[in-house]
């Protein structure tokens, strides 16, 4: 009986066979990359659309190379059912014991892209690790931190703990930039010149409201906290939004002589305390 299954295997896998399952995946991977390449040229032309258009990207791919290998089995090998099955439960049996790790990056990547707590382009905020998604693989994914680095996370890991995403799909995204201020200050005022820096930064959203909360706070002495929220108009600009914002606070306090410029390098300095 192992005589004739290994005969049979022999007969099903043979170099011919093998030439067309190679020439066939080679134009799979060539197709995929040109999709991907497609796609990265679509989502530069029509950059509100980026997100959508890049968080396709990952779906169509893995749905192409799982039909290009049912094909490749079913069509070009076409081996008989007790063949498959022999083939499943030996190969079963060796990636159970050697490759758990693997099978549940696998797993968890098949199902963070089909039930998307996040996607790509998505601000996400894993641990210690904040940034955008930029790749969403079936072992890992990779996320890209505002320090430069691209770091990998085994989609197991993210699957199994919290994820917080900042823009869930959408373009723009919520920033808050905070300043703590002398509590004898004119709220009112402070408040109207905090609105007027961020809705007059070119990073800022304005379909979308800009608010200003007032908190009381006290560290040493009494305190004002002011929270500005804004809008920024992509994801990739949030850094540079509330760098502006903080220029322009900063500079028309002074302007208006509510604080002076030692003042203002130092509630820069304590901004997020």
């Amino acid at each position: 009986m192992q005589d004739q299954t290994l005969k049979t295997i022999i007969e099903q896998f043979s170099l011919y066979r093998l030439l067309i399952a190679s020439v066939f995946f080679f134009m799979t991977w060539a197709f995929v990359s040109l999709l991907r390449l497609a796609a990265d040229r679509l989502a530069a032309k029509f950059t509100r659309y980026r997100l959508q258009i890049s968080s396709v990207y990952p779906v169509l791919r893995l749905l192409i190379w799982v039909g290009a290998m049912a094909f490749v089995v079913f069509a070009i090998f076409s081996p008989p059912i007790n063949t498959i099955i022999a083939i499943s439960a030996s190969a079963g049996l060796a990636i159970g014991l050697g490759a758990q790790d693997l099978i549940k990056n696998i797993i968890a990547g098949v199902l963070i892209l089909f039930d998307r707590p996040f996607r790509v382009g998505d601000m996400i905020q894993t641990g210690d690790h904040y940034g955008e998604v930029t790749i969403i693989g079936l072992r890992s994914t990779r996320i890209h931190t505002f320090g430069d680095s691209l770091i990998s996370l085994p989609n197991s890991l993210l699957l199994g703990q919290a994820v917080s995403n900042s823009n869930s799909g959408e373009l723009d995204e919520l920033i808050e930039v905070e300043f703590n201020l002398p509590a004898h200050l004119d709220v009112q005022k402070l408040k109207k010149l905090a609105w007027e820096s961020a809705a007059c930064s070119p990073y800022v959203f304005l379909k979308k409201p800009v608010r200003v909360m007032v908190e009381d706070r006290f560290d040493r002495t009494f305190l004002t906290r002011l929270k500005i929220k804004a809008y920024v108009l992509d994801i990739r600009y949030e850094r540079m939004l509330a760098s502006d914002i903080s220029e322009r606070f900063k500079q028309t306090l002074v302007e208006h002589r509510l604080i002076t410029e030692a003042t203002a390098l130092g509630l820069l300095a304590s901004q997020g305390e």
